[in-house]
């Protein structure tokens, strides 16, 4: 433990420094310090005599800012920064490269990133809320405009190491409220508590409501305070308010900390319904030990699992990365799931993130379409078309991660006249299936491209006229390839065609939309023609069953013409 100056009555200030050997329960000082108790410039280049300081440990060295005291009997407060060297045992006074703040006394320091932080204080003329930071490497000080809801000063204080981002603690202290120029009188002792998110450098008041913690300490100043990090406490010892405390009190602050493992991100953040989707989780301290991935229904983390969460195993890779297989989350439906962990048993973390549920992907409602499944596209040149997935509803997709799988083959001379043959009947008068035999060289390979917004961009190339089949499936949720709505499709190549011609924008979609369209409106005109029944004789019955007839067929097509349209 190191001790530096301090009160050695009304009158004087003290500036040596001491060890205590908690091994050998012995105090020593340090170097070539000497009493000093007549408020004296220091022997070694110490800080001049001075009292409440704020003092943090930071890479070996311990920085020192401000206080009050001074040589003789000034009553300065202090504005400079001091470092000492544990190794060396030596003291540096650290120059400016800018403007100081203010001198202050009975403020904080603490330490992280390659700055030193001062927080509260006061001096004759006003009392701080702020927070400022000296960079260590620039060697200039800024005040980045973080504020707490008080001012205070005498308060204890500890900075938290936690995972994603540290905490600053502080507890109690004096406040008060006035103008400056005017004379500083008393404050108010207070037993608030608040914490400083070092990630998002904002201020959260905690456990400062009698009501909820009656048991909290009484209002005061000077006390001190230390972290257990085995049990997430915090722990207070002492102070004065019109008398001096000897009591002890512990607070667990594991939903603030959290366990010692962070979850930041996954990939991919969105899944199918059914789940078992592989994920793939970030974060920081994870160990190969017990891992649940917990997904709760919602937008808000839980403490405990419950009715809306579900529980799923992990698999450990390294300190920051694990996967697991995403949960069937179709009791709740397409909704937003919380992710948090918990290891070996522990805390569930307090660092969470989203996930997003969506309904599957269904071959029979997915499409695909393109010059690369339409007639006379151009050989020797990559001809293109786009599968598009979409739900259970009917519903373009808007993510990707779908498995799909497309075939193309060249129909040679000998499979046409397989498939043109007559049907063959065996003994017992069944039909034979039609054998179809593709040679390995038939076959063409067609590059996928996901677009990761539910679209699937698409192309192949053949480099001679022909005629070719393809087909496209889908890997659904049974872990099955099935063909999607409209496979397989019948694609031909002619020498006639150029090489623009297969492009999404080119001649091939062009003459197929008007052809498509004409089509349909022609399909339309003839349907209503045959099934308006206001110049036609209701009364005759061959009339009644011609209209009937046109509307079944109309029914029976509606899958294929609803294809056509989409």
């Amino acid at each position: 433990m190191f001790i530096f100056g301090g009160h050695h009555n009304p009158q004087s200030r003290l500036n040596d420094a001491w060890y205590f050997k908690f091994k050998d329960l012995e105090w020593s000082r340090i170097g070539e310090h000497q009493d000093n108790t007549s408020n004296q410039e220091s022997n070694c280049g110490a800080p001049a005599p001075r009292a409440n300081m704020g003092a943090c440990i930071y890479n070996g060295k311990i920085y020192i800012f401000g206080g009050h005291g001074g040589l003789n009997y000034q009553r300065i407060a202090f504005n400079d920064l001091y470092t000492f060297d544990l190794e060396t045992e030596a003291w540096e006074k650290l120059s400016y490269a800018n403007t100081a703040p203010d001198g202050r006394g009975g403020h904080s320091v603490f330490a992280s990133d390659e700055k030193v932080y001062i927080y509260g204080g006061w001096n004759s003329e006003q009392q701080y809320n702020n927070i400022l930071i000296f960079d260590l490497e620039k060697k200039e000080w800024s005040d980045p405009d973080i504020y707490n809801e008080i001012h205070r000063w005498n308060h204890c204080s500890v900075l938290v190491e936690a995972i994603p981002t540290w905490k600053f603690f502080i507890f109690g202290g004096e406040c008060a409220e006035y103008n400056e120029g005017n004379p500083r009188a008393f404050g108010e002792y207070v037993n608030s508590s608040c914490f400083l998110d070092l990630g998002t450098v904002k201020w959260t008041t905690y456990a400062s409501d009698k009501d909820l913690y009656p048991e909290m300490p009484c209002p005061r100043e000077y006390a001190a305070m230390a972290y257990d990090p085995r049990d997430s406490k915090l722990i207070v010892y002492g102070g004065w308010n019109n008398g001096w405390f000897n009591d002890l009190y512990s607070l667990t602050v594991s939903k603030i900390v959290g366990p010692s493992y962070a979850i930041t991100s996954s990939d991919p953040c969105l899944g199918q319904l059914s789940g078992n989707v592989p994920l793939t989780i970030k974060g920081q301290g994870f160990k190969d030990a017990s891992i649940k991935v917990l997904f709760t229904c919602g937008n808000k983390p839980v403490d405990n699992v419950g009715k809306m969460t579900i529980e799923v195993p992990g698999q450990f890779v390294s300190e920051n990365e694990l996967t697991c297989l995403t949960p069937n989350f179709e009791q709740f439906g397409p909704k937003e799931a919380v992710l948090q962990l918990s290891i070996a048993n522990a805390d569930l973390t307090t660092t969470w993130i989203t996930f997003q549920y969506f309904l599957n992907t269904r071959a029979n409602k997915s499409l695909a379409y393109g010059p690369g499944l339409l007639r006379d596209a151009c050989p020797g040149a990559p001809v293109e078309f786009v599968i598009q997935a979409r739900n259970d509803l009917g519903e373009n997709r808007i993510s990707g991660r779908d498995k799909w799988q497309v075939r193309v083959r060249k129909i040679n001379s000998a499979e046409e006249a397989e498939e043109n043959a007559p049907e063959e009947l065996d003994a017992e008068g069944n039909p034979i299936p039609k054998r179809k035999v593709f040679a390995q060289e038939e076959s063409v390979h067609c590059e996928i491209i996901d677009r990761d917004d539910g679209c699937y961009d698409c192309k192949y190339q053949i480099d001679e006229e022909c005629e070719a089949r393809v087909e496209i499936l889908f890997f659904n949720d049974k872990e099955e390839w099935v063909q999607v709505r409209g496979s397989p499709y019948r694609a031909s190549f002619s020498n006639a065609a150029k090489p623009a011609d297969n492009l999404m924008h080119g001649a091939i979609m062009d003459r197929q939309i008007k052809k498509e369209l004409e089509r349909i409106h022609l399909h339309l005109q003839d349907v209503k023609k045959e099934t308006f029944t206001k110049d036609k004789d209701m009364k005759d019955v061959k009339v009644l069953l011609g209209v009937k007839e046109h509307v079944d067929n109309t029914t029976k097509n509606t899958d294929k013409i609803t294809l056509e349209i989409d």
